[in-house]
């Protein structure tokens, strides 16, 4: 999936940025890296150019742009409703948040199943069922 493929309100992350030249160099610049999450915020008027998030820093690009940013869709674990299974594919936030996850068995590449809709919410991970508040939910990030 390409970025300029996504709507507003939509998040991914980023897989490869292909192509050459100065676009290249600038999207990398702008810290458009395979790994980072990107969110599209608005687009103008006329569909071009589109706002996006990244690291908190907000950035404008063209479609013709966005075109060379190959992204992997992904939704925050709040919006999953009850009964699915999902695979973690990042986690937002600082060490001690991190860890935290890991010992409850949320981290990148688990699969985990939400026993109960926010919030808050219960999830089931190969270590046991454990409830996770809204804050963190945000802060997770799954497919």
């Amino acid at each position: 999936m390409r970025l300029s493929e996504l709507q507003p309100g939509e998040s991914a992350l980023v897989v490869r940025v292909s192509g050459s030249g100065p676009i290249h160099r600038r999207l990398l610049s702008m810290g458009i890296l395979p790994g980072t999450v990107i969110k599209v915020v608005r687009t103008s008027p006329l569909g071009d150019p589109v706002v996006y998030e990244i690291r908190g820093a907000f950035i404008s690009l063209r479609r013709n742009e966005a075109e060379q940013v190959e992204v992997e869709k992904i939704v925050p674990l709040h919006l999953i409703p009850p009964g699915s299974m999902v695979k973690v594919i990042m986690v937002d936030g600082g060490m001690g948040f991190i860890q935290n996850l890991h010992k409850m068995g949320i981290s990148p590449g688990r699969v985990i199943e939400i026993m109960k809709g926010c919030c808050p919410m219960v999830v089931r991970t190969p270590l046991g069922q454990f409830t996770i508040g809204r804050g963190m939910a945000y802060r997770i990030y799954v497919r």
